[in-house]
């Protein structure tokens, strides 16, 4: 992983680029052991060493929160992934979850975007109580943000690192023990930011005890997030966490699929 991996999500380059003048790159990075990988609904960094991604970003709107596909649960290789996908093979008796980084629960809307939440590229060996507990309750509660504040942008990975512990028996794949996530928003003309840094191991809290500002993320991780954004946005949504300015009592229902 390169020291620094410039990480601007796609779709936020999409909808802001006329914004910001010259089209800035979603992705400034010459990491050898980075491969990215574009599909319709978010953009994923492999890395090629730890055989997990480096991050996955994507955007969710209020209007995506329907329930109009079921949960598929079916795991797959990765095809795009020229270096050899992890394979169901790796993780089964390993004792981990393929735990989603882009959750399945946020592509409810649509069948092409569920079936891409379950490409193993999408997946990092999490244990199952942080999955199925911890884990499962921040998406949660990142949906009930996009539900209320319309829309939001967020890139979730692992922390990667030499040394970690490995799974697999076509691949050696990392099992990292911190995860992060970074969210972003718009008010206005500026925009809100928080990130999350959750070591698997950590007794159950609520998400608040695991906020933290961007930067603090981008320090862990070595990933600048949105390097689109002016000196003064990065110092309102990346410098400071203000918590009040995101509501963690929200509650999440998906919306119907008709009207």
């Amino acid at each position: 992983m390169s020291p620094l991996l410039k990480v601007l999500p796609f779709f936020f380059f999409l909808s802001l680029s006329c914004a910001h003048g010259a089209n800035p790159s979603p992705v400034d990075s010459t990491s050898a052991s980075e491969f990215v990988i574009k599909r319709k609904f978010y953009d994923l960094s492999f890395n090629t060493d730890h055989k997990v991604a480096n991050w996955v970003s994507y955007s969710l709107e209020t209007s995506q929160l329907k329930d109009c596909v079921k949960r598929s649960n079916a795991f797959k290789p990765d095809p795009l992934i020229l270096t050899g996908s992890p394979q169901l093979a790796d993780y089964k008796g390993s004792g981990f979850d393929r735990g989603h980084m882009l959750p399945a629960g946020d592509m409810k809307f649509d069948a092409e975007a569920m079936s891409d939440t379950f490409f193993l590229s999408n997946m990092s060996p999490q244990p199952p109580s942080f999955n199925r507990g911890f884990w499962a309750h921040l998406e949660a509660l990142v949906r009930a943000w996009a539900l209320k504040y319309e829309k939001i942008w967020i890139v979730t990975g692992p922390i990667l690192h030499p040394g970690l512990s490995h799974i697999g028996k076509q691949n050696l794949i990392s099992v990292p023990e911190e995860f992060y996530k970074v969210i972003l928003r718009k008010v206005g003309s500026s925009y809100k930011g928080i990130g999350f840094l959750v070591k698997t191991n950590l007794p159950w809290a609520t998400p608040i005890a695991y906020a933290v500002s961007i930067d603090q993320v981008e320090k862990e991780s070595g990933i600048d997030f949105f390097p689109f954004l002016t000196s003064t946005q990065q110092s309102d949504s990346e410098t400071r966490l203000d918590q009040s300015d995101w509501d963690f009592n929200a509650n999440f229902e998906y919306l119907p699929c008709s009207p």
